[in-house]
């Protein structure tokens, strides 16, 4: 906490602090870093708006207006004081010492302002937040275009459904569209209504240097032995400028220096710099995500240090391919993939959504650990949805790290955006040139992205992207241009999903660009075709569709399922833990909700029980997604990435993500990080063959023997062969099939395959609902190794699907999990993260039959 703030409230027509004192406020301890909903609920006031139906409890705090007072330290010195507030959530008035200093409209930028001088050990801060839309219009053409998606979806929706109040954009007041606050505030199909206010980050005052320095890092070359970079150094003079020599120097991992040298008298200057043989960043798949530290110092003429900067940096080129594409309808297409350091690779990852509706409670801890859970699961990208916020500082670092590429895309999501209100436009290039500007220097910083499905509502709704006030001077000429000026060696790219016309003019088409595969899930035809005729909803829901998808990169896919019992427990109450209790069916904000449970009843069968429904649907999530991303896989180098919608979700619901609000990871994420392992055997049952295809996203050549077999649930082995598996890297092969009449497909028979490099899978051959699969019994021994930390050890004497090893905690993460067993066979999980003193009599082990309804 960078101070002590109190926090009181007002009728928002309370504008003068004068005024208010009149009023004789009682006043609370305010949470900073925080929120006036982290405050409130600090003190009682509020109950957590996760909790239970509270939801809908907390909805006046966003009408009322919130003021924060502190005091702050005063630090000596004679030069400039400068107040700075690094999170402003979002419409805030300030004051200091009684004197207003300044007005904020936007939270994705810090507020600053350089204050008269003050003779006094501290000062009064005064901040008062007004209601977020506060004295905002709703934009007509923003309300048409609405209406326009609000007929487009209810045509395209699948039939025989109950339909609810819709989420997302149809539910907004559009009058956000005029606010630079994040679109998910005000509820999502994923997000309940709470915006946050307040003050998310730290309040200083500083004195402001004479000289102020920053840099970035730019690789402009790499060649087989060196590389050339550009050091970056921006300086602002506040006393006028004068000559001066900038020094920087790169540091290696192993401790090798480069320096070099320019001279300027303001603005920037470019330090040039050969690095040989240089440590390359490399996602943690392909190699060391190595960084060097980079030190700059500015000199006066008497060769006296006057301001210095330093931090990480790596070296890499990273840009987006979108050259011609071997046609393979006969139509031209265009590959849309990533080339690090000269290298194609297959993006394997997931979508960011903040971890939080109250932003200012989540910690570096929290981005540090959701990486790493990244990295855990075989992840090699995490787009950052346009919905939300930008990424923090920590969260970027922690990719840098680990070794995980960012796409980001700026903040607009779905909507036209009125390019006619200047007020409005103002902000948007404020923001542009700071947010590309902060996040510059980050090695994993891989794509700039101008929004989210902005262009796709937008064509699907008029039939056109033509010029106009709707956005464009944004996608086309703000947001790429503050890119190439603060970012330029990071591509930019219009839209997610976007295209380019000349080969594909429909945005989220398959022959250019990227694409959002919503077909499976919503029913509905969004650019892949709909190539079948559909014999129910739940049919054309279904994830087998994946199969007819030719997108060139799919930047989101995903399928619902539930949290475990100990999340939904944690938030929801015993009392509300029934299928049909209002309070649990609240948590799913889907329109219409009734999708899930027509795709569990067509694959699995009818839940009737909310333990078989968290199995039943944590299942289809999983079978669909290792489906989906087996198929895109076996793409490459057609398709070139694969990004599940989505990673987390920003409260405890029912939602597409793979980790829960408490980071307790799904079933899907173990699904997910298996069929992301680099070198991946995948099975495939077409209409005329079994095949086995091998997608090796490694740079080298994968050499194997692996034994494929077709076995009976009963522990029979109906056939073996025996394949010689060698594919070269950053490829993806069919390497042996046989006919489909020599292969049983019944519900009887599964199909496994299993390398020494290459790890084990299997296939299905029916749905899972008809599976015969064999009564178990599972020997199970559970040992503490540490404080927190427990090992299992889990046998089975017949075949056990989906085994999973579960605790009574929330958010604990075994490594393995929803695994299958063959007779005779054994795994060891590992679990971190328990509670000190656990007993370990509470971890439990449960298969697929445990949670079926019979």
């Amino acid at each position: 906490m960078s101070a002590l703030f109190h926090l009181t409230s007002s009728d928002p027509r309370v504008t003068d602090p004068v005024e208010l004192d009149r009023g004789a406020p009682e006043w609370i301890d305010a949470v900073v870093p925080g929120g006036v909903h982290e405050s409130l609920i600090a003190a009682g006031i509020i109950d957590h708006p996760y909790s239970a139906d509270h939801e809908k409890d907390c909805r006046w705090v966003e009408d009322r207006a919130w003021w924060y007072r502190g005091t702050l330290p005063i630090p000596a010195g004679d030069d400039p004081l400068i107040l700075t507030l690094t999170g402003v959530d979002t419409v805030a008035d300030i004051w200091v010492n009684g004197h207003h200093v300044g007005r904020h409209a936007s939270q994705y930028r810090p507020f600053q302002a350089t204050l008269a001088p003050l003779d006094a050990d501290e000062a009064e801060v005064l901040i008062r937040f007004a209601p977020p839309l506060d004295g905002l219009s709703e934009p007509p053409a923003t309300r048409a275009m609405v209406n326009a998606v609000s007929e487009v979806l209810n045509a395209a929706a699948p039939k025989d459904m109950d339909a609810e109040s819709s989420a997302g954009i149809l539910s907004l007041n559009l009058a956000a569209t005029r606010r630079r606050k994040g679109m998910f505030s005000w509820g999502w199909d994923f997000a309940p209504r709470v915006p946050s206010i307040g003050l998310t980050g730290s309040a200083e005052l500083t004195r402001r240097s004479p000289v102020e320095v920053s840099y970035r890092v730019d690789t402009m070359s790499i060649n087989d032995d060196c590389a050339n970079v550009n050091v970056v150094v921006s300086t602002v003079h506040h006393s006028g400028p004068a000559p001066i020599d900038v020094t920087a120097t790169l540091t290696s991992p192993d401790g090798d220096q480069v320096s070099g040298r320019a001279r300027l008298r303001s603005g920037s200057a470019i330090v040039e710099l050969q690095v040989d043989d240089p440590h390359l960043w490399w996602t943690h798949d392909l190699g060391e995500p190595s960084l060097y530290r980079v030190d700059v110092t500015v000199r006066d003429e008497d060769a006296n240090i006057i301001a210095s900067d330093s931090g990480m940096a790596g070296i890499r080129t990273i840009t987006v391919d979108h050259s011609p594409d071997d046609p393979e309808d006969g139509q031209p297409a265009r590959h849309f993939r990533f080339i690090l350091n000269g290298l194609p690779i297959f993006a394997r990852g997931a979508n960011l959504v903040p971890q939080s509706m109250l932003v200012g409670s989540v910690t570096a801890q929290q981005d540090r650990d959701l990486v790493r859970a990244c990295r855990d699961a075989n992840m090699t990208m995490v787009r950052v949805w346009g919905g939300g916020i930008y990424a923090s500082d920590a969260f970027m670092t922690a990719c840098d790290e680990y070794g995980i590429l960012v796409w980001h895309d700026f903040m607009y999501a779905c909507i036209d955006y009125p390019g006619d209100d200047e007020a409005f436009m103002t902000e948007v290039r404020i923001e542009a040139d700071y947010e590309t500007r902060r996040l510059a220097h980050h090695p994993s910083l891989a794509l700039w992205a101008g929004g989210n499905e902005v262009h796709a509502m937008h064509q699907a709704v008029w039939n056109s992207l033509a010029p106009g006030s709707w956005g464009t001077e944004i996608f086309d000429s703000i947001l790429p241009q503050a890119v190439r000026r603060n970012s330029p060696t990071v591509d930019y790219w219009p839209n997610s999903p976007a295209t380019d016309a000349d080969t594909d003019p429909r945005v989220n088409g398959t022959r250019a660009g990227d694409r959002h595969a919503w077909e499976v899930w919503h029913g509905a035809d969004v650019g892949a075709g709909t190539h079948e005729n559909y014999s129910s909803p739940a049919e054309a829901m279904h994830f087998h569709r994946y199969r007819h998808d030719t997108g060139r990169f799919i930047s989101e896919f995903g399928i619902h399922a539930s949290a475990d019992l100990p999340t939904l427990r944690r938030w929801l109450g015993a009392d509300h833990l029934s299928l049909d209790d209002p309070v649990l069916v609240a948590r799913n904000k889907d329109t219409p909700r009734a999708k899930g449970m027509a795709l569990i009843e067509y694959e699995i069968g009818k839940p009737t029980s909310l333990q078989s429904y968290v199995t039943y649907s944590q299942v289809l999530q999983a079978e669909g997604l290792k489906f989906g991303i087996e198929h895109y896989r076996r793409r490459w180098p057609h398709c070139a990435g694969t990004l599940i919608w989505q990673l987390n979700e920003p409260w405890p619901g029912m939602t597409w993500s793979l980790l829960d609000h408490d980071l307790g990871a799904k079933p899907g994420y173990y699904a997910a990080a298996r069929a992301f392992t680099p070198a991946l055997a995948a099975l495939r049952l077409t209409d005329d063959s079994l095949e086995l295809w091998v997608s090796n996203a490694r740079p080298t050549r994968v050499t194997d023997t692996v034994t494929v077999t077709i076995e009976g649930f009963d522990g029979t082995v109906d056939q073996t062969y025996h394949v010689e598996v060698t594919v070269p890297g950053s490829t993806s092969q069919l390497v042996w099939s046989v006919p489909r009449t020599d292969v049983p497909v019944d519900a009887s028979h599964y199909v496994w395959v299993e390398g020494s490099d290459l790890p084990a899978n299997r296939l299905f051959l029916t749905r899972i609902g008809d599976l015969t699969l064999p009564e178990t019994s599972l020997d199970v021994t559970v040992d503490a190794i540490g404080p927190t930390t427990a090992t299992v050890t889990v046998a089975a004497t017949t075949f056990a699907y989906f085994v999973r090893v579960l605790t009574p905690w929330p958010g604990v993460r075994p490594d393995v999990s929803a695994f299958d067993l063959r007779p005779g066979t054994k795994a060891v999980v590992s679990v971190n993260g328990l509670p000190q003193g656990f007993n370990p009599a509470e971890i439990t082990v449960h298969h697929f039959l445990d949670d079926v309804d019979r």
